[in-house]
């Protein structure tokens, strides 16, 4: 028997996740692809930027518990893989575009993502504590929000204390 060929938003998702795998976090690997016409324009994964030493190296202030500018780091170096991924990718190419990641975004890559050109995201999961504020914040900016982790219409249930 034949086996069914993925859709397209499996196939893109995989692409991201392999995409993920170049990341070099020692805490989440993330990666992202922009696809235009079922072309990809663009690949990003999250690390730190160009020169800087590698976070699993030793290089990323939170793996050891450092400061940076004299403040305590709560935040990681890196650019995170939607950021990358638009960094990338020439305004032409995500004009009207589908972001796919392997999380979802965190709101400081939404408001990027809402000033790009970007029409939709697709991520696979990685939901958070804020995520719903967040999406609103994009469906407010007219990008669609899919996230394809079985939980789209589930209904949270209120936990006992």
């Amino acid at each position: 028997m034949r086996k069914s060929r993925q859709s397209w938003d499996e196939y893109f998702l995989a692409l991201a996740s392999q995409t993920a795998s170049r990341s070099n976090c020692s805490r989440r690997k993330v990666g992202a692809v922009i696809v235009q016409d079922r072309r990809i324009r663009s690949t990003g994964y999250n690390g730190p930027p160009s020169g800087y030493g590698h976070c699993d190296a030793g290089a990323c202030p939170r793996a050891v518990g450092q400061t940076v500018m004299g403040r305590a780091y709560d935040d990681c170096v890196a650019i995170h893989a939607e950021a990358n991924a638009l960094l990338f990718a020439d305004h032409d190419d995500r004009e009207g575009a589908t972001l796919y990641s392997t999380a979802a975004p965190c709101f400081s890559c939404a408001k990027l993502i809402a000033n790009s050109g970007i029409a939709e995201v697709v991520a696979a999961g990685g939901r958070y504590e804020g995520w719903d504020a967040t999406r609103r914040f994009l469906q407010d900016c007219r990008v669609r929000v899919r996230v394809l982790d079985g939980l789209e219409h589930a209904v949270p249930l209120p936990l006992r204390t």
